[in-house]
């Protein structure tokens, strides 16, 4: 497209859509000569989101198995721009990348896994000549780790900062003043560490003066594990526009997850100035937590876990002010209009400008 000041059409072929995303991607619609269209999966039943409001984009419309004749003539048809799709793990979306990228139409893919050396990821990376550059010019990926792994595809010069928490909710979230409490928020599955998080809030309020309380916020089969237990307080999963409220009821995050490829939740709790004590797994830890300045990056056991809930309460309320600050500060670094910017500038405009 050579015409600097015709319109860019963007295509979306979306997972389903979180409150977080939709505020990014509503900042990128305000840019001048943008215009967006999405195809997006009907939600999760671990995340019963309310209704969003999606009335910036030009077309909306959720995927069904039965309308993908329809909706690959729509995707046609349009011939947009450029196509922006999350990950390729929808062969539907596969097939409208492959046809598109054929026909000149850039294609930037979504991905949140980091390199883990599996066999099936080293599957990937033989087959990423035949599977994933036939169909996919560069993936858009949120930090260093998941870098990595693209570079292991094939593609040397990823684009990095896909997940952006939505940042003008949580500036205003101000915890309680001398009223410490931990605050878990998330599904209630293994994957995330619960299992150990309960048996260590247990041996932590045992052995502790003064214990906090332990907020839980979420759903999942390992509901159970934290009813009738003392200190414990169990809150249903909560709507995105209620959780800086919730957050504000506590100081300190806890993340114990054993695989999380990147925890929105991070960003999220730092923007709002909270201390931070997550794991090694999760991949937002490398740019919203400095271990001993904001909270601290432990081991995934239940020992790590015991250990940094007693050194966090140990803090004095001037030393946990401080470490407040430093979470706002980072937090910061990554902002839902520095997102849109960074889209605009990385990936409109170079191809408004005819150099993609």
């Amino acid at each position: 497209m050579n015409a600097v000041n015709s319109i860019t059409k963007i295509l979306f072929l979306w997972s389903p859509l979180a409150d977080y995303t939709v505020a990014c991607l509503r900042k990128l619609a305000e840019k001048k000569d943008v215009e967006l269209f999405i195809i997006y999966q009907p939600g999760e039943n671990d995340a019963p989101y309310k209704q969003l409001d999606l009335s910036f984009f030009k077309i909306a419309t959720v995927y069904q198995k039965e309308r993908e004749k329809g909706l690959f003539d729509l995707a046609m048809d349009l011939n947009p721009d450029l196509i922006m799709m999350a990950s390729w793990n929808y062969p539907f979306y596969m097939s409208i990348a492959r046809k598109s990228k054929s026909k000149g139409i850039k294609v930037i893919s979504t991905f949140d896994n980091q390199w883990r050396s599996t066999p099936k990821q080293w599957l990937g990376v033989l087959s990423s000549p035949f599977f994933l550059k036939p169909a996919i010019h560069n993936f858009f990926v949120p930090g260093d780790r998941q870098v990595h792994f693209a570079r292991k595809l094939g593609y040397d010069n990823p684009l990095q900062g896909y997940y952006c928490a939505f940042t003008e909710r949580f500036r205003e979230v101000r915890p309680v003043a001398n009223s410490n409490k931990f605050i878990f928020v998330g599904r209630l599955v293994p994957e995330k560490g619960v299992d150990y998080l309960i048996e260590a809030y247990k041996e932590y309020r045992n052995s502790t003066k003064d214990p906090w309380d332990l907020i839980i916020v979420g759903k999942g089969r390992l509901r159970s594990l934290f009813e009738n237990v003392e200190g414990v307080i169990v809150k249903e999963f909560v709507q995105p526009n209620d959780l800086p409220a919730v957050l504000s009821e506590a100081t300190c995050l806890i993340l114990p997850s054993v695989f999380e490829p990147w925890a929105l939740v991070i960003h999220e709790a730092a923007i709002g100035g909270l201390t931070i004590i997550c794991t090694h797994a999760c991949g937002a830890s490398t740019q919203f937590v400095r271990d001993g300045q904001n909270g601290y990056i432990i081991h995934a056991d239940k020992d790590s876990l015991v250990r940094a809930m007693k050194k966090m309460t140990g803090k004095s309320q001037r030393a946990l002010g401080e470490m407040s600050a430093t979470s706002r500060l980072l937090g910061s670094l990554w902002t839902t209009d520095k997102w849109a910017d960074y889209v605009y500038e990385n990936i409109c405009e170079p191809k408004m400008q005819g150099e993609i």
